[in-house]
């Protein structure tokens, strides 16, 4: 009976990904849904932008130090006398952007004249911090090899008396490297292994992989770290091992890429040794760099497969016939937790013996792991079944804006840039040697700096006076409309905040994510010497004028007929998600386009695909597109609504949530029944719910690590649930397929609130389908999706 309802082949989850992200204040943020409401004036200046935000955090930042010397002493000198006060407690060093305490790191810090002034405190370095046997920096009162250190100021430097700053002041500092720090990156491929990538370092003779991981003996599992979070204490970082390109994943050192294998056909596990930290240096003339930025593995734990759960390792395993094979197996990833993921069968290859044993193979869904079972009797039509129940194909629809930023500056950027000299300013090899006051120095400059950005006219796209743009500040507002207005150069010298990578790269993709207008962003560098923000697109600024044109007037047009006099909030939030399932479709062959290239670019013609343009205009995208589309539909229905970005089944993907209340609840419009075949597969849903079915937020960005503020616990409002369509047993499955049997539905979606066994469900389905549609029973078709039981009668 198995047979009759093995073979609905669910359309495919049309996934992608991006994200959000800045390093606002969360509540506000969740506010920020439906544009700014103040357009700024044509001929607008900076300081105009500022003063519609009020206080700024520009108003106090002093702009990053660069390259500072290895036993370099800050000087932190105040407006007033400390009295009751202790060093200590005034300015501190982390490396860690928030500054929490858990990042501190040991420095000496006293009054400069204890004896009279008490207005300077000194901050003196001592051991290193990311020392290890291979690269010990461990010079006797020396930073080390971290690439960024934030310096932490707890007073008011300006005041007359000591005053305690509400929020303290933080200023990024890098260490002078003899030889560039390499930007490194992880990449996950489509079949789930770890790899290390970074930027060639001119002159580089080769590249040191460093690992910092928690012992743990005989098991391989992947203990947390918090590296900068932490101030890097614990187990100092060992070396694995010296490459000479620039990219790794040789984790067992013995040239298979990190996979187990058995034999040549057969792989048994993957991800082996991927643990903990990495990090990597680059070498040159016998010298070596600092240490790149951290890569953590346990934040993706969930996403990197280790092998086959011990309960379903089907590996050699024999059956009596086809359809006793399962469709699906419990995947073990690197922390030790489990998923599910479908078979794929080599069907093509299969070969049925006529005497003996037939060999299956199959490969895992989303993994590399592979092998065959053995098939006591098989027959052509198994081969048909197996090809008919075959799971949807791995699918992602974003290539992501490239980030070219060098981490951290190279080491011939000056320690104070100062942008403001011109032509006079002299060559890098010729700079001034910095004053022993590099933060009084640095202070200066940022005032000088920020008063000439402020005089910057700030462009008004007449695009933005119909959309409005989303931002929670200044700098968010000034990223917003330039990019609206697709300008290339984007000076910063006004906002010192945004003078480093972390802050920088995570506000500029918050805009980018949350404003549906700025399209094509292709890649992305800012320039430490000129203070510039480069931007690159896929098209031209006339035709992105133009499209912009385009996709205001047809989602006035889609509002004007969707959204009717008195509907309800929940009711306009239904209608705009109905439009997009009985309107639009996902690109197969954007898809397939990104495929090709790994994901790292797309032919121009699909380019559209990727933003708001092809949802809203040409009625075709990936979920980038219905994200994007969905959001704005909702701003201009004033609703409240932002683009969310993370993973679902590992596979990069975008959705949306809106508030309901004070609850933040999931939307996913790419896969509706359209286009997944699952109507409503993830509809004003509970982010348990959201789990289940393996959705989950990035943890790269700012927005996704605070996303307490845009929780939701209240799964009433969910479409499954309001509608009784979950259920907690296989008897109350069979009655409620029954009804909707009876109603003549074309395909019945029912969720399951409780695990369930497939088998059961299987023949539960079968058993009603005799009783009810008995006609239907050998042409139905059942197949579940996660904790979805679709059948199409």
């Amino acid at each position: 009976m198995k047979r009759l309802l093995g073979g609905f082949l669910i359309a495919a989850l049309l996934l992608s990904g991006c994200d959000d992200g800045s390093g606002q204040n969360a509540a506000k943020k969740a506010e920020a849904g439906t544009g700014a409401a103040t357009r700024l004036a044509s001929g607008a200046k900076v300081a105009d932008l500022k003063k519609k935000y009020g206080a700024q955090p520009s108003d106090k930042a002093i702009m990053p130090l660069y390259n500072v010397d290895q036993k370099q002493v800050l000087e932190f000198k105040f407006n007033t006398k400390f009295k009751d006060q202790i060093a200590a407690d005034v300015v501190s060093i982390h490396t860690d952007s928030k500054a929490l305490k858990e990042s501190e790191i040991f420095t000496l810090r006293d009054f400069k004249d204890k004896n009279a002034a008490k207005d300077t405190v000194e901050v003196k370095p001592t051991v290193g911090v990311l020392a290890s046997d291979d690269n010990p920096a461990a010079y006797e009162k020396a930073w080390g090899n971290a690439p960024i250190y934030y310096a932490r100021i707890n007073y008011d430097l300006n005041a007359d008396v000591p005053t305690k700053l509400d929020q303290p002041l933080i200023i990024p500092f890098t260490i002078k490297s003899e030889v560039p720090v390499p930007t490194v990156k992880y990449e996950i491929s489509q079949d789930g292994r770890f790899r290390l990538k970074w930027n060639k370092v001119e002159g580089a003779e080769g590249y040191r992989i460093y690992n910092r991981s928690k012992t743990t003996l005989m098991k391989n599992e992947n203990k947390p770290l918090r590296g900068a979070e932490e101030g890097y204490a614990g187990n100092i970082p060992q070396l694995v091992t010296t490459v000479t390109g620039t990219e790794f994943d040789d984790f067992m050192k013995d040239g298979r890429g990190g996979l187990g294998q058995s034999s040549d056909a057969t792989i048994s596990l993957q991800n082996m040794l991927v643990k903990g930290e990495y990090y990597v240096t680059a070498i040159a003339g016998g010298k070596e760099s600092n240490f790149s930025v951290g890569v953590s593995t346990a934040d993706l734990s969930e996403r990197l497969p280790a092998g086959l759960a011990k309960s379903d390792n089907i590996f050699l395993k024999e059956y009596d016939q086809v359809s006793d094979i399962p469709r699906s197996v419990s995947v073990e990833f690197i922390d030790g937790s489990h998923s599910q993921r479908d078979l794929i069968f080599d069907t093509a290859n299969l070969k049925i013996q006529e005497y003996g044993s037939t060999e299956v193979h199959f490969k895992v869904k989303g993994t590399a792991l592979k092998g065959f079972v053995l098939v006591k009797k098989a027959t052509p039509d198994d081969v048909k079944l197996l090809e008919s129940n075959g799971p949807v194909q791995d699918t992602s629809g974003y290539v992501e804006p490239e980030n070219t930023t060098d981490y951290v500056p190279s080491p011939d950027v000056p320690t104070i840039i100062d942008t403001t000299k011109g032509k006079e300013e002299p060559k890098k090899e010729e700079a001034p040697a910095p004053t022993d006051n590099l933060v009084d120095a640095q202070k200066d400059n940022t005032k000088k700096q920020v008063e000439e950005g402020n005089k910057q006219e700030v462009p008004v796209p007449e695009v933005t006076s119909e959309a409005g743009v989303n931002a929670d500040s200044a700098l968010e507002e000034y990223l917003a409309l330039n990019m609206v207005d697709a300008k290339k150069e984007i000076s910063l010298s006004a906002f010192p905040e945004a003078q480093n990578f972390e802050t920088l790269s995570d506000v500029l993709q918050k805009v980018v994510y949350q404003n549906p207008l700025i399209l094509g962003v292709k890649q992305y560098r800012y320039d430490y010497d000129t203070l510039t923000l480069e931007v690159n697109y896929d098209d031209t600024e006339e035709h992105i004028k133009k499209k912009q044109g385009e996709i205001i007037a047809e989602a006035k047009k889609i509002v004007a007929a969707v959204i009717k006099p008195g509907m309800s909030d929940d009711d306009k939030r239904k209608a705009l998600y109905d439009y997009l399932n009985d309107n639009t479709k996902y690109d197969d062959e954007a898809l397939k386009s990104a495929e090709a290239s790994g994901f790292k670019q797309v032919d121009e013609k699909y380019s559209d695909s990727f933003n708001t343009y092809g949802i809203m205009v040409k009625k075709v995208g990936v979920c980038a597109s219905y994200a994007a589309t969905y959001k704005m539909l909702s701003d201009l229905s004033g609703l409240k609504a932002i683009t969310v970005t993370g993973y679902m089944s590992g596979v990069p993907h975008a959705w949306n949530k809106v508030k309901i209340g004070q609850e933040w609840v999931n939307v996913d419009t790419t896969n509706n029944a359209t286009n997944s075949g699952v109507p409503y597969l993830l509809y004003n849903s509970d982010d348990t719910t959201a789990k289940s079915i393996e959705y989950e937020t990035d943890q790269a960005y700012w927005l996704d690590k605070e996303l307490s503020e845009f929780k939701s616990t209240d799964n009433s409002k969910d479409y499954y649930v309001m509608n009784g369509l979950e259920v907690k047993s296989v008897t109350e499955y069979g009655t409620k397929l029954a009804d909707q049997l009876k109603s003549g539905k074309p395909v019945i979606a029912i969720r399951m609130g409780a695990k369930l066994n497939e088998d059961e469900v299987f023949d539960e389905a079968a058993k009603v389908l005799s009783e009810v549609a008995k006609d239907k029973l050998k042409t139905a078709k059942l197949a579940t999706l996660g904790t979805y039981i679709v059948l199409k009668p």
